[in-house]
């Protein structure tokens, strides 16, 4: 499972449109596209896309029976599927989950071929997809809740993606009014910077807090761009480190 990252005037009508509509690329000799599209939902509300994401050869070859002969032979076929894995993107969510192929389609290959995909049916002209493995929320946190002190917190954040939590409007609005692609953040200080991330991962984790508590724990670090770039979970790139 990955999160569709979407730079420049890349959007979720354009990401539908390459899948529906695909082109086909070359990647170490070998050919991809999709097929398969199938959509859930209108055009005007969709809910979600399934596709299949082909490797093929232009000319490959098969071995079959030559019953006349009793024997084997080669046969050549155009278009040969090496490899198919299917995938559903959910839009609302800029969610993709896909089939992970060992040897001819694995992850990092079927990555590279989505977004080459994507980005090829755009010509490149002012956008770039990227995917990004989706973190393990509830051991993201579970380690935030265990910080004793923040020395070091790092985010990377790229508009526009859909995000959970209250400081998405926030940060949102802050990157639409400076007409930001992505905003890096670094903020360092050796006797520890002043967060309550580690409270607010407590809470999470607890279950036991309710929501209207919990945005009232966060509502205080809306003015604070670095707090709200490390709690824009799960699109956000982050890293923090700590003293014991």
């Amino acid at each position: 499972m990955s999160r569709v990252i979407k730079v420049g005037q890349l959007d979720n009508e354009k990401i539908i449109a390459a899948i529906q509509n695909p082109v086909s690329v070359e990647i170490r000799g070998n050919r991809y596209t999709f097929t398969n599209f199938q959509r859930f939902g209108t055009e005007s509300d969709t809910k979600g896309i399934f596709a299949r994401l082909a490797k093929y050869k232009p000319e490959g070859a098969v071995e079959v029976v030559r019953p006349e002969t009793h024997a084997v032979d080669l046969e050549e076929i155009e278009n040969l599927i090496e490899a198919s894995s299917p995938f559903v993107y959910l839009p609302e969510f800029s969610g993709i989950a896909f089939k992970h192929i060992w040897n001819t389609l694995p992850r990092e290959r079927f990555e590279r071929a989505f977004c080459e995909l994507i980005d090829a049916s755009q010509r490149g002209f002012f956008v770039r997809c990227e995917l990004e493995p989706i973190t393990d929320l509830r051991t993201f946190v579970a380690r935030l809740a265990r910080l004793d002190r923040v020395v070091e917190l790092q985010a990377a954040v790229k508009p526009p993606n859909p995000l959970f939590g209250p400081c998405w409007k926030s940060l949102n609005d802050y990157l639409k009014k400076r007409q930001l692609e992505e905003v890096s953040i670094k903020e360092e200080s050796p006797s520890g910077i002043v967060t309550n991330i580690t409270q607010i991962a407590l809470a999470v984790d607890s279950a036991n807090v309710p929501a209207d508590s919990l945005h009232q724990m966060m509502e205080p670090l809306l003015e604070g761009v670095g707090d709200a770039a490390l709690l824009w979970l799960p699109m956000v790139t982050g890293a923090a480190k700590l003293l014991d």
